[in-house]
């Protein structure tokens, strides 16, 4: 009965989808000066479009894909506030990569075109409107191909119909995104068995997945919504009764620094891991 619910809301989702495209989302006017990029994905969360972001936009300020020099705009969502913060911290080293939060990447981007050479946007692969963007699209698992692919009887926002060919597809093993190290403010290692594991992501069971690859594995795992408001609240409550916890590089963003200098308190620091024939593809597109 329930797999027969949700198929009957992913139906319902479908038609919604194709109405608010049709009506809203008609192909817009290419940008005249800056040249603009979408890293997409299927996936609702959990491909890993942020921290590639990242890694994409400290290799064009270091120089290495494109002309060195160039001014880069990264546009995350203004509903994942924590992922731009993210970003900010990841690139603080990166003088010429400036970040911004949005609720119409469209609109922003022609705003911004005069100032910056290249636009990153996070995510942004349901947008239409973004004529002329070149795509690069991050896959994991089988393409979405049917109803039952789609929310939220599946994990997917569209299907592979809805989107022209991408210039690039990036997947395993080409791009992997693996946690680095697991410690707190004060620089020292996660315990083997830390009491709770909290997260707020798109992905909890690959979070649970990468600590246990790092010889990480709580008593407990709590998931919650993806950029939940929440998160700080019960982690505070987990601290108060004396608890160590692991949480994750982004759901850190949105934290107090006062919360994160608890000594219980471990992040989960992410790096993004591209192969040498992937790099040359990435290249070629700048």
């Amino acid at each position: 009965m329930l797999r027969f619910l949700l198929l009957f809301l992913a139906q319902c989702y479908r038609i919604a989808y194709r109405l608010h495209h049709r009506l809203f989302l008609r192909p817009g006017v290419p940008l005249e000066y800056a040249t603009l990029y979408v890293i997409g994905s299927f996936r609702i969360g959990g491909a890993g479009k942020t921290p590639f972001c990242a890694w994409l936009a400290q290799k064009l300020d270091e120089g290495s894909f494109g002309k060195p020099g160039q001014h880069v705009a990264i546009l995350c969502h203004s509903k994942a506030k924590d992922e731009a913060e993210m970003l900010r911290r990841k690139l603080a080293g990166a003088p010429q990569v400036k970040v911004f939060t949005t609720g119409n990447r469209y609109r922003t981007a022609h705003e911004l075109d005069r100032d910056f050479d290249i636009i990153l946007c996070d995510d942004g692969f349901e947008d239409s409107r973004l004529t002329g963007a070149t795509v690069i699209r991050l896959d994991r698992g089988d393409l979405p191909r049917h109803i039952r692919d789609l929310v939220p009887a599946g994990l997917n926002r569209s299907l592979e119909q809805d989107h022209d060919k991408p210039a690039l597809i990036l997947e395993e093993p080409d791009i992997l995104f693996r946690i680095d190290s697991v410690r707190n403010s004060d620089g020292e290692a996660c315990p083997e068995n830390p009491d709770y594991s909290l997260c707020g992501i798109g992905s909890p069971e690959r979070f649970v997945r990468d600590l246990a690859t790092r010889g990480i594995k709580p008593v407990r795992h709590i998931a919650m919504p993806d950029h939940s408001p929440y998160l700080g609240q019960r982690l505070s409550k987990l601290l108060c009764q004396g608890s160590t916890v692991v949480i994750t590089e982004k759901d850190s963003a949105r934290l107090a620094a006062q919360t994160l200098k608890n000594r219980q308190v471990y992040i989960a620091y992410q790096e993004t891991v591209v192969s040498a024939s992937a790099q040359r593809a990435i290249s070629a597109l700048f």
